[in-house]
Order: structure tokens, then sequence, then C-alpha cells
């Protein structure tokens, strides 16, 4: 845990200076963000933590500098010896910008999650509750883009249980 959050400081560390050099911050009208990481996936009664990719669409509207509403469909997957486990979370998000002129975001959503394992030609699902907090970096690199580097934590509540997830990656943000 302490290895991911240090790569998301070094990421944001690192990003600041391009932000402050002639791209500043500015949110209006439509955006879209989608962008790619690894995850750690937990649950209950596991005993070891499962690796996967993770991957991200979000889009939706500026209320303010500060505020962006939207939506986000957030997975998870892990495949191996044609065994597929899959996490998937589909959200309405409220981003929030302690500085209305920084890059500097904080991410909230609660909406619903689907499980879903397949093992060859037979598959389950289970759906439950999902909410997702998360933590970026917009770094501007041009007038209309921004690498965004991130950290996610998403709990789903399901009928056989609660599962547990953390990723962290980079993002591509169009304003």
């Amino acid at each position: 845990m302490r290895t991911l959050l240090a790569a998301l400081f070094v990421f944001a560390t690192a990003a600041g200076p391009a932000a402050a050099q002639g791209n500043p911050q500015t949110r209006e009208g439509f955006w879209i963000n989608f962008g790619f990481g690894i995850g750690s996936l937990g649950c209950d009664d596991c005993d070891d933590r499962v690796n996967g990719t993770t991957a991200h669409l979000r889009m939706g509207g500026t209320l303010s500098q500060r505020l962006l509403l939207g939506g986000e469909v957030n997975a998870w997957a892990k495949e191996e010896a044609g065994v597929t486990l899959s996490v998937a979370h589909v959200v309405p998000v409220l981003i929030f910008y302690p500085d209305a002129n920084g890059g500097f975001y904080l991410k909230g959503g609660l909406g619903l999650t689907a499980v879903e394992l397949d093992v060859g030609a037979i598959s389950g699902e289970e759906n439950g509750i999902g909410l997702i907090l998360g933590l970026g970096y917009d770094a501007r690199v041009g007038r209309n883009f921004a690498l965004t580097p991130f950290f996610d934590i998403a709990v789903s509540q399901l009928d056989g249980g609660s599962l547990n997830r953390y990723s962290f990656g980079l993002g591509f943000t169009w304003p």
C-alpha cells in the first residue's frame, strides 16, 4: 500500500511543473476521461489479494471550476488458466477540486456493482451496491488535455459478502 501511495505522489509531484507552464486549469462544459492501471482485489473471507488490470471511462459536465458531475464505469479483471473474474462498478460521481486553479481532485460515487466469474462454458454473476472513492491530479499538458494519475478505492456489498479493491494508474482527460 505504501508503494502505491509513493508512486501516486511521484506522479503528482512530477506533473506539477507541467501545469504551471502556461496550461492553466480550466473546467467548463463537457469533459471525458479514460484510464488504465493495476489493482488489487480482496474479500471478506480471502486469505490473499488478487492483482489484475483496471480500466475506467468517466464523463459528465462542469458545475463550477471546483465541482464536476458525471458517470463512471470502472472495471477490474483477472484471467488465469481459463478462469476469468471481473468486477465492474457503474456509478454517478462527484469530483471536487479543493483549489479552483489546481489539478488535485477528490472523487466519490455510489452505484451498482456486478461481479462475474467465468470458468469455460460455466459462468455466474452477482450484483450489489458499490462505493468508489478516489483522488488524482490533472496535469495539463495542453490547453484541452491532461494526463491524470489516479488512486481509487472501491468497496462492494453483495449478498455473498463484500469486496474491496485498490487501484492506481494513468488517465487521459479532455475537458
